[in-house]
């Protein structure tokens, strides 16, 4: 043993001092032995500092400590640590320096002992004041942190127990999403958020629906009072107004009333006049025709204005000059509707269908003979002008023919035995479809719910042969349980993908047309250019019943006179479907669908929509004997589709029934009532709001009309919370 250990291969390297005085390696006897390896059981319980330096060698504190970085590491210290480490007043926390060994300082990210994850400390004040490499001596640091820490935690206890109790910092507070400009507003909208529940316009089922209902109102300066020819000495009379039309590229709107008369009224007014300034027996008003208007409508281009009349004529005038263009006289009864083609032929091609069951296709670019329009002309007016009478270019005579359980209803019906028309039915409304499908219309009848869709340029003329449309739509499925009910008007939505046909049940039906035939429906395409002709032969397909419908207390439609209008949604404006009724008020209803989303999911399951493309079946209806007060509960009782009762009345404006309505290029409001007045309505939520709470008292409700919200809208958040 004594022979390995001097062996010189076996001895480490001789180390020298400075001095070059040569060291020798400590020999281990058995005394020193026992110092070191002592056994557990005679291992005292107090820990000494050595020992504690001992165990923290592998304690994951260490490799979190603070490790000064290289002078050229871009981890220096910043600007504020040097300052700290040159402040004067800094005192050292220990008086002697320990010797150390000289390393390769690295850095962080060079070290081959660097941890496989550092985490980010703040350096403190103790580390500033004695900076030190990353690989010092673990022994002599450790045990030099040990008798700090302890000195720290001390001072530390000391300085709590003195310092008052800091207040927190305020947070800043988060900026609504309205005050973000438009980006957070188009986000508020997209989300659902609104920032006062219930009074904003929202995208989605999260606002209340009334929002787009309940800024509409209507002044004493807004009633436009009609009267008719005034002839002294007799006294000045009064007329009533029976339709209304807006322009497409103005403010103005035309009515024709009962003596054949129609006036342009102005609803965009500066804030100095009223809608009823305009009102004069002898300005702004024309006479068309010997009898009432009972239709208007103008071009796309607002060169034209077309007018149906009771006078069994229509007729086109030149909006420049005021003079007529065309007269339309081939019906042999007085009409009910009339309207322009969309699209390419706009201006040109002209509809209209009349109580004699026969709806006319006109196009006055065709020849026709010239003759006198006279039309009341006084005995010193200046000759009659000559008119062109065109010649109708396709028919359909008995478009809407009765069907056999629609003669089991007149055979029964004491009424139809004195109606003097036998099996002629009366085509009551008319519908083309947008551009690029504008050769298909749709029209609808007195007899029945059932629209029928027809491709124009399919020739008819034939008068005993009933002519075959490209399809009909099944009836609700309450009049088969009933008995039938006619439609005085269609309205198309502002994408053209709904149809709104005002029925005679007191229901406004929605249909999809994209399912007005079902099945294959080469007509109903607008791609690969022109779509095909059918012939006039094929047996007719069957289109899809209403989806949904809409329904109010106050929606009365007893008389053909009551029509329907849709909004269209522009300019930031909602869209909207305004309905009249014999009630004396308009009835509003928001068209988007979200606001009522739970009621479309809940009862618009496959088999209900597979149910409503089946016809009805042609049962007796039941004797007149029944109480006509149960009608209302058999069609609660056997309705197959969602009925939406979401609507708002427009009230105290108008003390008769409210017959035609009209949306303005703005998106204002025009009513005609059987009381003599037309009247304007403005979105004002200020005056609507004002209006509904004032109350009777004051006169500030003296001939004014508002939109019936209920009395929980104008309820302030307070209010309502408490």
């Amino acid at each position: 043993m004594e022979n390995n250990m001097s062996s010189p291969e076996l001895l480490s390297p001789s180390r020298a001092d400075a001095n070059g005085k040569e060291r020798r390696n400590p020999s281990v006897t058995p005394r020193k032995f026992k110092r070191f390896f002592t056994p557990r059981s005679r291992v005292p319980s107090y820990i000494s500092p050595a020992r504690k330096a001992l165990q923290d060698l592998a304690a994951p504190a260490l490799n979190h400590r603070y490790q000064t970085p290289a002078p050229s590491s871009p981890l220096g210290p910043g600007l504020e640590d040097q300052d700290l480490l040159e402040d004067e007043n800094l005192e050292p926390l220990d008086g002697h320096i320990i010797k150390r060994r000289k390393f390769y300082h690295h850095t962080p990210d060079s070290s081959p002992c660097r941890p496989p994850h550092i985490l980010p400390m703040q350096p403190t004040l103790e580390h500033w004041a004695n900076p030190r490499p990353a690989l010092q001596s673990p022994i002599g640091s450790t045990i030099q942190d040990e008798d700090r820490r302890d000195e720290t935690h001390t001072n530390q206890d000391d300085e709590r127990q003195n310092e008052a109790p800091s207040k927190p910092s305020p947070k800043k507070p988060l900026i609504p999403m309205a005050k973000r400009g438009l980006a957070g507003q188009l986000a508020q909208r997209e989300l659902g958020g609104i920032p006062r529940t219930g009074r904003s316009y929202m995208s989605y089922p999260t606002s209340d629906w009334r929002i787009d209902t309940a800024d509409f109102c209507s002044l004493p300066g807004d009633i436009h009072n009609c009267f008719g020819t005034y002839s002294p000495p007799a006294p000045l009379s009064r007329c009533i107004p029976f339709s209304v039309a807006s322009l497409n590229r103005s403010g103005e709107v035309a009515v024709g009333d009962e003596e054949g008369y129609v006036r342009l009224l102005d609803t965009h007014l500066d804030p100095l006049s009223s809608f009823g300034d305009t009102d004069s027996p002898s300005t702004r008003r024309v006479q068309t025709h010997d009898n009432a208007v009972i239709d208007l409508a103008f071009s796309d281009d607002d060169r034209l204005l077309a007018t149906a009349s009771g006078d069994q004529m229509g007729r086109v005038f030149d909006m420049t000059t005021q003079t007529p263009v065309a007269v339309l006289n081939h019906h042999f009864a007085s009409l009910k509707q009339i309207r322009f083609q969309p699209g390419q032929e706009n201006g040109n091609v002209i509809a209209t269908s009349s109580r004699d069951g026969s709806v006319q296709i006109w196009d006055i670019r065709c020849a026709g003979r010239m003759a006198l329009d006279l039309v009341s002309v006084p005995p010193a007016a200046p000759p009659a002008p000559l008119v062109k009478r065109p010649r109708a270019v396709n028919s359909f005579y008995h478009a809407h023919a009765r069907t056999q359980r629609q003669v089991q209803v007149q055979q029964t019906s004491k009424l139809a035995a004195h109606s003097g028309r036998g099996d002629i039915i009366s085509v009551t409304a008319l519908q083309f479809l947008p551009a690029g499908q504008e050769h298909l219309l749709l029209t609808a009848c007195e007899a029945d719910a059932t629209i029928k869709l027809w491709d124009i340029r399919s020739i008819h003329s034939s008068r005993q042969n009933v002519p075959t449309p490209l399809s009909a739509t099944a009836e609700p499925f309450s009049h088969g349980k009933w008995r039938p009910y006619g439609i005085s008007s269609l309205a198309l939505n502002t994408d053209g993908s709904r149809l709104y046909s005002l029925c005679k049940d007191n229901t406004v039906y929605v249909y999809s047309t994209a399912h007005l035939i079902l099945g294959h429906a080469p007509e109903l395409s607008t791609r690969n250019g022109v779509p095909p002709r059918r012939r006039h032969t094929a047996v007719p397909s069957q289109g899809l019943g209403p989806i949904y419908g809409f329904r109010h207390p106050r929606l009365h439609a007893n008389t053909f006179y009551v029509k329907c209008e849709v909004r269209p949604a522009r300019d930031g404006r909602s869209e909207l479907l305004a309905v009249g009724s014999n009630s004396g008020c308009a009835v509003l209803f928001p068209t988007q669908e979200h606001y009522y989303r739970d009621e479309l999911l809940g009862s618009m399951t496959p088999s209900s929509l597979e149910d409503s493309t089946v016809a009805t079946s042609a049962e007796r209806p039941p004797s007149s004997s029944a109480a006509a007060s149960g009608a209302a509960n058999v069609f609660a009782k056997q309705d197959n589709i969602p009925i939406i009762r979401k609507g708002t009345p427009l009230i105290r404006a108008h003390r008769s029934e409210v017959g035609g309505l009209t949306w303005s290029k703005e998106g204002k409001l025009v009513t005609v009532g059987d009381d003599y007045t037309v009247r304007l309505w403005n979105e004002d939520r200020e005056q609507a709001a004002d209006l509904r709470t004032c109350g009777e008292f004051g006169g500030k409700r003296w001939r004014c009309g508002w939109a019936d919200v209920g009395e929980d809208w104008d309820e302030s958040d307070d209010e309502s919370v408490g």
